[in-house]
């Protein structure tokens, strides 16, 4: 079976063997596509677009993804302290409440430094070296090295963080209690409910990435980035990274949590339901959508 990739190499050979029209004008499909498509790319060209940058991924040098990775947990960690900092500043009721939704409306800050910066997150590495894996330009050996990477040194960076805000002073009482109350919360849901919320986490954060892609400026992805974060606090879904450095703030700022309670409750549920809602959910199910894109293309064309 032709990948993805070749199939659109074939198009657009296909597309320039047939040239411009005698006018001097693009070919009328090429502006219909344009037109047609005013909300971003097709998904077979966000497909191959994404195993351009995950093939990029999975050769790039182990330093540069723990790096990349340390800095990106580190990232993430902003938006846990805007949100505690804004809910503190209504009370910091629990979920549901107004100090709840005003708190996960700032969160994304965290979200627009670690994407708009460049770091990464593990979860962010489903889509991208997942489908350069499938489009064979890659290993599964070398994403199995880039997911290890990358998850430990989040969990690196998200820890360093939570050592300097856990600080006597550096945070103020209020969003202190509301963190610490807030982490409680996380480990102890259930380990289905707390499986099945992370599944949700991984879907989110995936569907992520391939909206970035599809997206055309500045502002469109911006809305995009900011969306996604929200829900995924609204939801309290549980993000095997963002959960980890909420924890971590929880543990060090005096909260009645072990580590192996995160280890247990949240890390474990987390991990497992992040690659399922992630990979099944998005990845595998996005890239069959491409493929039945181009037999549907094919079809027209032989009509």
């Amino acid at each position: 079976m032709r990948t993805i990739g070749e199939q659109q190499r074939e198009r657009r050979a296909e597309e320039a063997r047939r040239g411009a029209h005698p006018d001097g004008h693009a070919p009328a499909d090429a502006e219909q596509d344009e037109i047609g498509n005013p909300l971003g790319q097709e998904a077979p060209e966000v497909v191959e677009r994404g195993a351009d940058v995950g093939a990029e991924r999975l050769a790039r040098p182990v330093i540069g993804d723990a790096v990349t990775a340390f800095i990106g947990g580190m990232s993430v960690s902003f938006g846990a302290v805007a949100m505690a900092w804004a809910a503190a500043s209504l009370g910091g009721a629990p979920a549901p409440s107004a100090a709840h939704l005003v708190g996960a409306l700032a969160f994304p800050v965290g979200f627009v430094i670690l994407l708009v910066g460049k770091s990464e997150l593990f979860t962010e590495n489903f889509f991208l070296p997942v489908t350069a894996v499938l489009e064979r330009r890659g290993t599964l050996r070398q994403l199995a090295a880039l997911w290890g990477v990358t998850l430990v040194c989040n969990l690196l960076g998200g820890l360093v963080f939570a050592l300097l805000i856990s600080r006597p002073g550096v945070l103020d009482e209020g969003p202190t209690r509301y963190m610490i109350g807030y982490a409680e919360h996380k480990i102890h849901e259930p380990f289905w409910t707390a499986f099945v919320k992370a599944i949700f986490a991984g879907w989110l954060m995936t569907l992520l990435t391939w909206l970035l892609l599809a997206a055309r400026g500045l502002g469109p992805r911006l809305a995009i980035i900011w969306a996604v974060a929200t829900l995924i606090v609204l939801g309290q879904f549980n993000h095997v990274i963002i959960s980890a450095t909420e924890i971590f703030m929880g543990i060090l700022m005096g909260g009645e949590i072990t580590v192996a309670d995160w280890a247990t409750r949240s890390f474990l549920p987390a991990l497992v339901g992040n690659v399922v809602g992630g990979v099944v959910f998005v990845t595998l199910l996005f890239y069959v959508q491409a493929q039945f894109h181009h037999a549907e293309e094919a079809d027209g064309g032989g009509a």
